[in-house]
């Protein structure tokens, strides 16, 4: 019986010297087998997450003229300019609806207030009149890469509504399809009808099997990242409404979340590609992650190349077992 030229020299690559081999085909000849790879695609909605710094909410004192001081973190202990004087602001009550106290700088006067700490309520210091403004809570991303290439990121925010849940649903699944994909179109193929090989000047044995090359595994990966980053953008466009409100320092971008509420974050950058000859190419860097807002808390998160992910670690996919 023939063996094919590639599979032939498969075998003598990997049994070493052949001239002292003898090999028994099976009846119904050679077979390559490459077992495919299922992803799971059951289970709770399960995505990648973030560290989110949340702040005290902030709180300016507002003059009959119009003029501002602040803002000031709502925190206990937060030193507070108000009328040409200092204060130490002290919290009362706790949140959602806080009430403070601002103790002049001289410890022997006594506190002024306890004020209310929300929106036009009076604050009376005895020598100036104020009212509270509670601007509402902002979520502030700030994003640097040191291999991001001269292309502007695409950064957004989606409210977790129960459309787009079954909306990331669908993702899941076309994502655990290309991810089955790309792992068995790279995975060893192993050759049936044919015994394990022993070498005698070494006495080991194996049994056939022929490995993909590194070349056709990139391409395959490659192919597997722009698939999955069409289906993103296309979800993208059409859930991620909560567009920044002012970019500065560079790259740091300011939102304003429309409520309290879930909302997915999603940032997508182009990178240079690591794997590329010389340099060329880029990939895809990806930031994702859930943000719980409330509405009175500003949130920060910072992405940065060590929390970047790609596409296969938005949801966990796991090979069905």
């Amino acid at each position: 019986m023939r063996i094919a030229p590639a599979a032939a020299l498969g075998l003598l690559l990997l049994t070493g010297t052949a001239a002292a081999q003898s090999l028994d085909v099976a009846p119904d000849g050679i077979r390559p087998s490459r077992a495919p790879v299922r992803m799971r695609t059951d289970g709770a909605l399960a995505m990648a997450e973030l560290p989110v710094t949340q702040s005290p909410p902030p709180l300016l004192l507002v003059a009959p003229d119009g003029r501002r001081s602040g803002p000031f973190p709502l925190a206990d202990g937060t030193r507070v300019q108000a009328g040409g004087r200092a204060y130490t602001l002290r919290l009362a009550e706790p949140a959602p609806f806080p009430s403070f106290t601002l103790q002049p700088a001289d410890p022997a006067a006594a506190p002024l207030g306890p004020f209310t700490a929300t929106n036009r309520a009076p604050v009376d210091l005895g020598h100036a009149a104020f009212s509270v403004l509670r601007p509402p809570a902002s979520v502030t991303v700030s994003l640097s890469h040191p291999s991001r290439i001269a292309q502007s990121p695409a950064i957004a925010l989606a409210p977790l509504t129960p459309a787009l849940a079954r909306e990331l649903l669908t993702l899941r699944q076309k994502f655990a399809a290309l991810a089955s994909r790309i792992d068995t179109e790279t995975a060893d193929v192993r050759f049936l009808g044919v015994p394990r090989v022993t070498v005698p000047s070494t006495g080991s044995a194996s049994s056939p099997v022929v490995r993909v090359s590194e070349r056709d595994r990139l391409n395959s990966v490659r192919s597997a990242e722009r698939s999955a980053v069409t289906y993103l953008e296309s979800l993208f466009r059409s859930a991620f409404s909560v567009r920044s409100q002012a970019i500065t320092d560079g790259l740091t971008y300011h939102f304003q979340p429309p409520g309290p509420g879930s909302y997915i974050l999603c940032a997508m950058q182009r990178v240079k590609d690591p794997d590329a000859a010389a340099g060329a190419g880029s990939v895809t860097a990806l930031w994702w992650t859930v943000l719980e807002a409330d509405g009175q808390h500003p949130l920060s998160l910072s992405l940065t190349a060590e929390n970047a992910i790609t596409w296969r670690e938005v949801f966990p996919l796991e090979p069905a077992r």
